[in-house]
């Protein structure tokens, strides 16, 4: 019975590890956008947010 405990909290751990990342890349790019130039020279980069 602790073995498929000790399995569901690794799994656990990996997949808050997946979400981390996922939500620093995420917060990263919104960064980029929200202090992007104001004449629209780097909007080419942010196509997917259109």
């Amino acid at each position: 019975m602790e073995l498929f405990y000790g399995i569901f909290m690794v799994i656990v751990f990996i997949i808050a590890i997946m979400l981390s990342y996922k939500t620093f890349e995420f917060t990263k790019t919104m960064w980029k956008f929200k202090n992007r130039k104001k004449d629209g020279s780097e909007d080419k980069d942010f196509k997917y947010f259109d």
